[in-house]
């Protein structure tokens, strides 16, 4: 218990939550905190019900394409592990690494490898990116004209970069300093993992599949966005509109490099409100609403998972031997990495492993 509470007052854990909390206050003072709360108290209830199943179809559709894309490096693992750490995953997503949570929780349910299961949940965050984004530019973001030219100009720069990096780097020559290593050594493997999974997933038929239920789901969520909107009684914001501001928000979200994506969503969200003539107590009550509700379906969707998965809840909690990792297989050029990397420890042992029978006379 001790230790339980340490962990939640551990700085992991505080700071984002006083940042998320100090973010929450200053905008509902930006919007008016007594008429944030007058307009959120008037929701039409009837709207949580289109919410909830916006949420449920945005969900299967995720859930869809999580299932296509573990297809594709072959991962073993029974389509109802799959979809238990999908679900808790989707419960996690908005937190630190919690996109990755869902291959924490089959790894240790069905022993998968997290680095090639990883490849999938990343290659689904780009592809939101890249969507989102696409939207942004197709539709505009109110009278924002600077939202096109920065998005054309930073897709191109990045891709500059990923060009140049892939000329530069070599995988299959690892600095000195992680091959001598095990803990560095263990983190490239994975890595190495990681990219022949990816390797598995860039075909184009894959990606357009992957790219087209990307579009279908955050549609959906958009359309959610617009249903928080009409169940506040707000009619100054179109359809579209509202698709506009949760691409631009989900982007921006996703882009910036800030572990958690509490407060980023709500500011930008309110800012790409602002843009498309929405009051200000209008915007922070769509973004803190639609926050709440989206946090709210997934936590209940999950615990559904968790009583109908009852089994993959038990296996996710035993304890499992180390080393214990199905559909592993080697990754591109390993048996020539093994091998250096073996020369290159026994030519290092000395410096960093050095037996008993090695050790100086007295040395303990």
């Amino acid at each position: 218990m001790a230790k339980t509470v340490k962990k939640l007052l551990g700085p992991k854990v505080l700071i984002p939550a006083i940042l998320t909390i100090g973010v929450i206050a200053a905008l509902l003072a930006f919007g008016n905190v007594g008429k944030v709360i007058a307009l959120m108290a008037g929701f039409n209830r009837l709207y949580l019900i289109w919410f909830f199943l916006a949420m449920i179809a945005y969900t299967v559709v995720r859930g869809v394409q999580w299932h296509y894309l573990l297809r594709a490096p072959n991962v073993r693992a029974p389509l109802r592990a799959q979809v238990f750490a999908f679900l808790m995953g989707e419960m996690t997503k908005s937190l630190p690494i919690g996109n990755y949570f869902q291959n924490y929780i089959l790894e240790r349910s069905r022993g998968t490898d997290f680095g090639r299961t990883s490849a999938a949940s990343t290659i689904v965050i780009i592809t939101e990116v890249g969507v989102s984004l696409l939207g942004c530019v197709l539709i505009g973001v109110g009278g924002w004209a600077w939202v096109r030219p920065v998005i054309l100009l930073g897709v191109g720069g990045f891709m500059l970069v990923c060009f140049i990096f892939s000329k530069v780097h070599d995988p299959t020559n690892p600095p000195r300093w992680i091959t001598s290593r095990k803990t560095f050594r263990t983190v490239l493997d994975e890595f190495n993992q990681f990219r022949d999974g990816a390797h598995d997933l860039a075909h184009p038929r894959i990606l357009l599949i992957e790219s087209a239920l990307s579009a279908i789901y955050l549609v959906i969520a958009g359309t959610g966005l617009w249903l928080v909107a009409r169940g506040l009684g707000i009619s100054g914001i179109s359809y579209v509109g509202a698709l506009a501001v949760y691409f631009f928000s989900l982007a921006v979200g996703l882009i910036l490099p800030i572990p958690i994506d509490f407060g980023v969503v709500e500011i930008s969200g309110t800012g790409a409100l602002l843009a498309i003539g929405v009051s200000k107590t209008g915007a922070v009550g769509i973004m803190l609403i639609n926050r709440f509700l989206s946090l709210a379906s997934a936590l209940v969707i999950a615990l559904l998972g968790m009583v109908i998965f009852r089994d993959e809840l038990r296996k996710a909690l035993e304890e499992r031997p180390k080393g214990n990792k199905r559909g592993r297989r080697p990754s591109q050029g390993q048996p020539e990495r093994d091998a250096a990397n073996e020369a290159l420890g026994e030519e290092l042992g000395g410096e960093h492993e050095q037996s008993p029978s090695q050790m100086p006379a007295g040395a303990t």
